[in-house]
């Protein structure tokens, strides 16, 4: 994702082990050609491989905001780690933060004042007995 016209991931880091069972789709991802035409797309782009024996797959993104995700990619076929790819790469970076307070709006109503209900009832009985 751009701000200010800058993409705010810098650093894309894919690590894997070199003969476990859960990075065999991760290794064969490594020597295909989508990522390849991944990295060619962006140019801006730093992807660094690690090689972590007895370790799962995953990929850490290292954003300009100073953050960084890390996904992991345990048994994940080709195509769904090209979308984690694409999902680190379009994200700004920012933390996920709750918005604090609530939100009220005004009621198309009106707003409802405690005598209210004493007047509808009123109504209500009145217009019961006058129909009947």
């Amino acid at each position: 994702m751009a701000t200010h016209g800058q993409r705010q991931l810098l650093r894309l880091t894919l690590s894997y082990c070199p003969n476990g069972g859960s990075s065999s789709s991760f290794r064969s991802l490594l020597q295909s050609s989508p990522l390849i035409d991944f990295a060619r797309a962006h140019p801006d782009l730093e992807i660094k491989t690690t090689v972590k024996p007895n370790h799962h797959p995953s990929l850490l993104g290292e954003y300009r905001t100073g953050w960084d995700k890390q996904i992991g990619c345990r048994g994940l076929n080709e195509n769904d780690v090209l979308k984690k790819i694409a999902m680190l790469n379009n994200s700004s970076g920012r933390k996920i933060t709750k918005i604090r307070g609530g939100h009220r709006t005004a009621s198309c109503q009106g707003v409802w004042t405690p005598g209210l209900d004493l007047l509808n009832a009123k109504e209500f009985e009145i217009k019961e007995v006058v129909g009947s």
